[in-house]
């Protein structure tokens, strides 16, 4: 897992990093260590005051440091004001499946009523030498950060009253009513509550014992290693009750491997659009993040609410096969969107 850490100057992304290192236990980089190596080692002309010059400069070294510790699945934080806003567009969907931004910024309100706080904070992590940032260019530079996150769709965290927040490294991304996250041996009651309910899991035809929902969990856990990405817990933004789990999955059709579309909820979450909203945001993720061009989903005749979800979605049936589940042999339809179909489909 990579965590990405931008922001402008002073807002705390050393800081962040440092929380994160202590907490994951994942070590982080500097980009600003970086660039004052390379400067003063004589390795570039360039000085601390050429700013948009060192972006073009430090960001293709950080951006080949990145996919050389996803290559080796390794976890890193990566902290600094050289992170481009259109990070995104330097990674294939094999790489941005692992990688985690989030922007810090300010609020104009909360520069002028903490400015000398800001400032008096501002070696406490690392000795900041003629330091002369002006409430005008603060302001400035976090608006500017804001309106650059709102362009290319990063994720933020709007500092406004106090700088007390949280961030979770398992949270991948959000639809309007829900968040996926990655799920840990935490969830082991609340996957409880689906794996172990008949009525939820009448399509696999038994309910799963204690070991076979830590085996699950393992198994998540392992494709995330492996993937970036398989079922995500989903939560509901408002109550944080968890909804179910909606997530991409390494789906084999008689020996052939596919980007597949599966959604498990809680029975008294049902018929209440979790699904739909949920596995639209998906196949969104699949296409427009992962680059993936087409996706499926397995799902028994016989489940007729998860074949009107998949229909709904704009998924048609293509074909037929039988899965073999628990010595058991299953009739499954094969549903199929392409990324053009998605983008053409209205909900």
């Amino acid at each position: 897992m990579i965590f990405l850490i931008g922001g402008a100057s002073h807002t705390g992304k050393t800081l962040l990093a440092q929380k994160l290192l202590l907490k994951y236990g994942y070590p982080y980089l500097s980009v600003d260590h970086l660039k004052m190596g390379l400067i003063r080692s004589g390795q570039t002309s360039l000085t601390p005051e050429d700013d948009d010059k060192l972006m073009e400069y430090l960001w293709p070294i950080v951006r080949e440091i990145i996919k050389t510790a996803i290559e080796n699945r390794q976890n890193l934080i990566v902290e600094g004001c050289y992170i481009p806003f259109d990070y995104k567009n330097d990674f294939s969907g094999e790489y941005l499946a692992f990688i985690k931004y989030v922007c810090l910024i300010f609020s104009e309100g909360y520069i002028q009523n903490h400015y000398n706080e800001i400032m008096s904070n501002g070696s406490k992590i690392e000795n900041r030498k003629d330091d002369c940032c002006s409430i005008e260019l603060m302001i400035s530079d976090n608006k500017k950060s804001l309106a650059e996150c709102k362009k290319y769709g990063c994720e933020y965290i709007l500092i406004d009253k106090n700088y007390n927040f949280e961030v979770d490294m398992d949270k991948v991304f959000e639809s309007e009513r829900l968040i996926f996250r990655r799920m840990t041996k935490d969830d082991f009651p609340e996957l409880c509550k689906m794996l172990q309910n008949p009525d939820v899991m009448y399509a696999w035809e038994h309910a799963f014992t204690d070991e076979e929902v830590y085996e699950w969990i393992k198994k998540r856990t392992a494709l995330y290693s492996r993937l970036g990405y398989d079922y995500f817990l989903s939560v509901d933004k408002n109550t944080n009750e968890v909804v179910g789990q909606i997530g991409l999955l390494d789906e084999p059709v008689e020996n052939t491997h596919y980007t597949g579309l599966g959604y498990i909820l809680k029975k008294e979450f049902w018929h209440k659009g979790y699904a739909l909203e949920g596995a639209h945001a998906m196949l969104d993720y699949a296409f427009n993040v992962l680059g993936k061009d087409k996706v499926i989903a397995t799902i028994r005749p016989e489940n007729v609410a998860s074949v009107k979800v998949a229909q709904r979605l704009g998924m048609k049936e293509e074909s037929r096969f039988i899965k073999i589940y628990n010595g058991k042999e299953m009739t499954h339809s094969v549903y199929v969107i392409s990324k053009e179909e998605f983008s053409e489909k209205i909900l």
